[in-house]
């Protein structure tokens, strides 16, 4: 039954819809073939300091979230086809020089650029998809049908690298190059330039007037602030999680189950997550509750179990799931709502950078309240759920207040 509606909605997707799921799978296959692995390798392969790894990996972050806006932007401008391409063709060379790169100068030109690559592909990727379907619901569909693939790839992209680091960590870096070489020639040959960019002249308003007119846009401004909270938790499952099993465990493996078991729950999950809310639910009360059970999905970590440590980071887990399955194809469909086609990648790009500074201060607070010996745990946990609830309360609000006035009210 369910291998069935997945067919069903495959087939119901434009070329270039499919395109651009099937990018959401290969992205992450390729990204996360390298990435869980590079630390160590930098550390312990290298023997490079671990100072000097933060500065790598930090990089990598930065000229990815930092230049989302950039990149969206871009995309605007030249064509999100032109911009999916570049992206890919510079993510080639930061995964090869990842994955042979002996010296600090050469590590860190490739975590450059294949944090730049992602800035560049991803806003405009999105904008593409959202440009594909300007219809809502089948908008929404397909950024499930993307996120499903996504997910699919986060799970086995661990399980490939983890075997080919057998071999040689070199041959990871080369494999991952060579997956996005093989995306490059696929968006080369198949995926049409948008005909709305086509016909697109170069009397475009400045840059700086196109950002300003975006911060200071009240809904979409507020939209964000509360949307990019998603990113706050999500980023947890990176630093709070791992840490609070090594406080609790020395059993790390419990590490890999809690991915394991979000990634499976996704492949599963996600679709019929998704028609449960377009028929029972709607966008409103679906970001809502899905915000709110991300945050609260936290509160089992106050849970112990002796005798079943790994019990409550698997709740967690699963709960953390679900939310996820139920907000974040509803927050992708829903940017273009609060702009015209020609300026999709901007708002993309806008949307996933301030998502970027809320997962890196989230992640500094947390690493730092962690570490703290006066303060319990569960304060952490509770403060987690209540920026979930409240997010989702707010959003659930605004979402409410516009839905039955015209998508003009937007774009004043």
């Amino acid at each position: 039954m369910y291998s069935k509606h997945i067919i069903k909605d495959w087939q119901i997707l434009s070329p270039a819809g499919r395109v651009l799921v099937i990018n959401g799978f290969t992205f992450n296959l390729g990204f996360f073939m390298l990435l869980p692995y590079l630390a160590d390798h930098l550390h312990h392969d290298l023997g490079i300091s671990g100072w000097y790894v933060g500065v790598i990996i930090g990089l990598r972050v930065l000229s990815q979230q930092g230049l989302f806006l950039v990149g969206g932007t871009l995309g605007d401008r030249l064509g999100y086809k032109r911009l999916i391409l570049l992206g890919c063709a510079v993510r080639i060379i930061g995964f090869a020089l990842l994955g042979v790169g002996q010296s600090i100068p050469i590590l860190l030109l490739g975590a450059f650029f294949s944090g730049f690559a992602g800035a560049l592909f991803t806003p405009s990727s999105q904008a593409y998809l959202a440009s594909e379907y300007p219809e809502p619901k089948a908008r929404a569909k397909v950024f499930a049908l993307q996120n499903l693939t996504s997910e699919a790839g986060m799970l086995l992209g661990p399980l490939v690298g983890l075997s080919l680091l057998y071999v040689d960590f070199a041959l990871v870096g080369l494999i991952s190059s060579a997956l996005f070489t093989l995306l490059f020639i696929i968006q080369w040959r198949f995926l049409p330039e948008l005909d709305s960019q086509k016909a697109q002249t170069s009397a475009q308003q400045p840059f700086w007037q196109q950002w300003r007119k975006m911060l200071t846009h009240k809904a979409f401004m507020q939209f964000v602030l509360c949307s990019s909270v998603y990113h706050l938790l999500f980023h947890q499952l990176y630093i709070a999680v791992p840490h609070q099993i090594r406080s609790v465990t020395q059993d790390v493996s419990i590490i890999t189950w809690v991915f394991v078991t979000s990634s499976v729950m996704g492949v599963l999950m996600q679709m019929p997550v998704s028609r449960f809310v377009a028929s029972h639910l709607g966008t409103a009360r679906g970001v809502g509750f899905g915000m709110a059970i991300m945050g609260s999905g936290y509160l089992w970590l106050n849970l112990s179990f002796s005798y079943l440590p790994a019990l409550p980071f698997i709740l967690c887990a699963v709960f953390f799931s679900l939310g996820s399955m139920l907000v974040l194809p509803l927050l992708g469909a829903y940017v273009p709502k609060f702009c015209s086609s020609k300026e999709l990648g901007s708002h993309y790009g806008l949307y996933s950078c301030i998502g970027g500074i809320y997962a890196f201060t989230g992640n500094i607070s947390s690493g730092w309240l962690l570490s703290s010996t006066n303060l319990s745990h569960g304060w952490i946990w509770a403060g987690l759920a209540t920026f979930g609830i409240l997010s989702g309360t707010l959003l659930f609000r605004q979402i409410t207040h516009h839905a039955n006035r015209k998508e003009e009210i937007f774009l004043d």
